[in-house]
């Protein structure tokens, strides 16, 4: 009588521990770990599981899998890609702003504040990178890409400010 008891137990004891190991895998498969940048034409090639080509991706960054949408191919696509980086968010700009341009991205403006924002274009594309403070330190990068549209001028005017 004891032995089916114990089997009992067993598979409860069986059951518990796959339940927390599900969970467990569950909460931690919302990121991706992304390779060091490459630049183009650099003597080192992109591991195959870099989701994009065309950006700098800064060294230890976690892609957001939840909150990232790609579309279209390694080199021309559109969307977005959120990634969490332990350097602080002023390190971050400057990352993106030194490194932009090396993917033939061409700078058209940049606003550096609590929450900073970076614009570029290359081709038929506009690319807005966006850096913020996380809570818990370093910051949170969010690239949006898509097709520049039809008829705009490549370059922004500015115009005085009034006082």
């Amino acid at each position: 009588m004891l032995a089916p008891m114990r089997r009992g137990k067993q598979s409860t004891n069986l059951l518990r521990v796959g339940c927390v190991l599900f969970l467990l895998n569950a909460c931690a498969g919302s990121e991706t770990e992304l390779p060091a940048t490459v630049r183009p034409g650099g003597a080192e090639s992109a591991p195959d599981f870099r989701p994009v080509s065309d950006i700098p991706i800064p060294e230890g960054a976690s892609l957001d899998n939840e909150r990232s949408l790609i579309l279209s191919s390694r080199d021309q696509w559109t969307g977005r890609i959120v990634m969490k980086v332990s350097q602080s968010p002023s390190k971050a700009f400057a990352f993106y702003q030194r490194e932009m341009p090396a993917f033939r991205w061409d700078p058209v403006m940049s606003v550096q504040s609590e929450i900073s924002v970076l614009t570029f274009i290359r081709e038929d594309r506009a690319a807005t990178v966006q850096v913020q403070p996380r809570t818990i330190g370093g910051a949170l990068i969010i690239v949006t890409i898509a097709p520049r549209q039809a008829g705009q001028p490549a370059t922004i005017q500015t115009m005085p400010l009034n006082r």
